[in-house]
């Protein structure tokens, strides 16, 4: 099973912003709730937290732009 990873949403509006880093690697092990990525959209720092227990599958790369909503990984249970 696959949960996705998605970019938390601050706005109604639809913002981009960059993805500045990951705390884990591809493949390692994350616990529900951990945050897991930093995103800087319109200057605010947005963390992103595991929705699920499993393996990050990493989808974009640090310094890669990501839009609010947008699926930046996958946790495989």
């Amino acid at each position: 099973m696959e949960v996705e990873v998605k970019v938390p949403r601050t706005t109604k509006e639809e913002k981009t912003g960059v993805l500045l880093s990951w705390y884990k690697n591809d493949g390692d092990p994350v616990e529900e709730g951990e945050e897991i990525a930093e995103v800087m959209i319109e200057k605010v720092t947005v963390y992103v937290k595991a929705p699920a227990s499993g393996r990050l599958k990493i989808l974009v790369k640090e310094n890669g732009e990501v839009a609010q909503g947008q699926v930046i990984g996958l946790i495989v249970a």
